[in-house]
């Protein structure tokens, strides 16, 4: 595919899988009863006065209001139940290659690809901003990856390219030619994330975002 077919998938947003440590915000517009704030616990699960343990871990947004709306409407009438991430723990991104400190970087909803580098010391003197691979989960541990320009960002303060949770961000040291050999000979050394690499036709060419 031309590089910009990759264009809507790079920018999709994942959605939000609950996992421990983070923060829940639960809210009624109408029924105070109904919100509050909790940690999801290590069990993975959070508590709620009315309905008790609720599990959180590996469940989305929307999964997670269609159940609080349904417990609460037991005991209470439309409760409209609203729910909001306050505090991302569980989900990160890794930044390896030519960087300062290859390292695991906190997620945040807004994070985008060059705030995770200089989050992890930013650029070595031997990267290649304009080369850069940006792996995405789509299925269990299995990825496919895109090639992404950040030099434009950099040079101009163009837009950058946002992030998801689990993303794995690779500045490479310079261009390399083949670009369908990149992750298995090169990136998936250099991390320390098991994952398969998917290589049909339509996933396996890196492309490029500008």
């Amino acid at each position: 595919p031309s590089p910009a077919a990759f264009g809507p998938w790079g920018r999709a947003k994942s959605e939000y899988m609950g996992g421990v440590g983070d923060g829940i915000g639960v809210k009624s517009p109408y029924k105070a009863e109904c919100s509050d704030r909790v940690p999801v616990g290590p069990d993975g699960r959070f508590t709620l006065p009315l309905i008790g343990e609720v599990r959180a871990e590996g469940r989305t947004v929307a999964d997670l209001t269609a159940e609080l709306d349904s417990r609460f409407s037991q005991d209470l009438r439309s409760p409209r139940v609203q729910v909001a991430i306050r505090n991302y723990v569980s989900q990160r991104i890794f930044v390896g290659g030519e960087i300062a400190r290859p390292s695991f970087v906190k997620y945040d909803s807004n994070i985008t690809a060059l705030q995770a580098i200089f989050s992890a010391g930013g650029f070595s003197q031997y990267a290649q901003p304009s080369s850069v691979i940006l792996l995405r989960k789509v299925a269990g541990d299995e990825r496919i990856a895109v090639r992404i320009d950040l030099s434009s960002g950099i040079m101009e303060g163009k837009e950058d390219l946002q992030l998801a949770a689990d993303d794995v961000v690779f500045v490479l040291k310079s261009a390399i030619g083949k670009w369908d050999k990149v992750v298995e000979q090169y990136v998936q050394q250099a991390i320390p994330i098991q994952m398969a690499y998917r290589r049909d036709p339509f996933t396996t060419t890196i492309g490029s975002f500008r």
